[in-house]
């Protein structure tokens, strides 16, 4: 935030934080200086307005890709073992399935918590409600940036993202279709072990597709080592969450906190917001029949989208947040739909396994199923999409003030 000659604050417009962001450097990935150092730029603004700074650190490791090279390369060489050893191969295809599926849901890190872990941090900015809280409204962002790879060529999201025939909607949540396969290898593995059946090869190949392919993708994702500027995602749900800081303080009702959270490693599987949901439900800092959380990822390149979150299978969004949903697109000429995930996660995500009201609005491109530059080298300010920007700032607003009333 500048100052003006006689002291007072200007506020920047939406677009300018986020270059100033960008500008920091690059290299902003889970757990590096540059990820806290816009935590803190954002920070000083937010204390300016008279929120409050809590600062939570965390550990987490840095990549998810190299956790899914790691369990999908072991489920490779199961089945490369299959024949062989068909037992060692269902011990491997089994652990990769179960560890995986742990971390997909959200419940723990198996195999990934052997990992090396780093530092991160979220975030917590509060503006404490007026007289007795009736309602906490939090938005959460996260400032790190992605690492990138074929995975994220625009041909290939074009052909992932694609919805399956009808009827078959599940096979859409690749990373579930991934894990059941190397699940339902593991159980082909000790049939034959202990001689009851022996699948035929061209079965144990087909099933073993998914788990090759992912394996394969995530490696080269691990080898090439490239961080992406990552200004739409999500230095766009950041300065949306400033802007909004800046449009709500003081105009909600006396009875409603505000919570803005500007979360660290979320790029390495949702860390932050893991952490964060974890430590809030053991406490019970938070009571969840008061608070309503709203994550803000990339508000742009885009059209304005509500996410339907879930690695395994869809898991709903909340009735009160779709209520609100829909009350804001009775109202707005900007209208949020559904997107369902075909894989990866939010910030949303963890809460939204543990029971709370959670939603994530965000922008995706109807080609590529994808926001545009995602996870490129080319997300950088000057191909954000300014006006889309704005308006989905101007829904999330009308958005918070719906819940907030609710």
């Amino acid at each position: 935030m500048h100052r003006r000659m006689d002291g007072s604050a200007v506020r920047l417009k939406p677009l300018e934080r986020l270059r100033q962001l960008e500008a920091l450097g690059p290299n902003r990935v889970t757990g590096s200086a540059l990820e806290k150092q816009a935590q803190e730029k954002l920070g000083a603004e937010l204390a300016a307005l008279g929120f409050k700074l809590d600062w939570r650190p965390h550990w987490w490791t840095r990549s998810i890709y190299s956790g899914l090279m790691v369990h999908f390369g072991i489920a490779v060489l199961g089945t490369a073992l299959f024949f062989r050893w068909p037992l060692v191969g269902a011990a491997l295809h089994l652990f990769a399935a179960l560890s995986y599926y742990l971390e997909a849901m959200r419940i723990t890190l198996l195999l990934r918590g052997m990992f090396p872990r780093v530092q991160s941090q979220n975030l917590l900015a509060t503006l404490p409600a007026k007289k007795t809280m009736r309602r906490r409204l939090v938005t959460v962002a996260h400032a790190d940036a992605a690492f990138t790879g074929i995975l994220f060529n625009p041909k290939l999201l074009t052909i992932a993202t694609k919805p399956p025939p009808k009827g078959l909607g599940w096979f859409h949540k690749q990373l579930g279709v991934g894990t059941a396969s190397v699940a339902i290898l593991g159980v082909l593995g000790l049939l034959a072990g202990f001689g009851v059946w022996t699948a035929p090869a061209w079965l144990i190949s087909l099933l073993a597709i998914p788990s090759t392919i992912t394996f394969l993708l995530n490696l080269e994702v691990v080898v090439r080592n490239t961080i992406v500027p990552g200004a739409a995602d999500n230095l766009s749900g950041c300065t949306a969450s400033v802007e909004l800081a800046h449009r709500l303080a003081g105009s909600l009702p006396d009875d409603v906190e505000l919570v803005i959270v500007i979360s660290g490693s979320e790029e390495a599987g949702t860390g932050g917001a893991c952490r964060l949901a974890q430590a809030l439900e053991k406490s019970a800092e938070w009571k969840k029949e008061e608070t309503f959380i709203v994550g803000i990822d990339t508000l742009c390149n885009g059209t304005l989208r509500y996410l339907e979150e879930g690695e395994m299978w869809a898991i709903p969004v909340p009735p009160k947040m779709l209520a609100a949903i829909e009350a804001t697109n009775a109202e707005s000429e900007l209208k949020a739909t559904k997107y369902v995930i075909p894989s990866g996660a939010t910030d949303a995500l963890p809460f939204l396994v543990r029971g709370w009201n959670t939603v994530c609005l965000s922008c995706i491109d109807p080609v590529i199923g994808a926001p545009r530059h995602y996870h490129s080298v080319s997300d950088t300010w000057s191909n954000i999409d300014e006006r889309e920007l704005e308006s989905s700032i101007d829904y999330a607003e009308k958005f918070l003030r719906k819940l907030a009333v609710s």
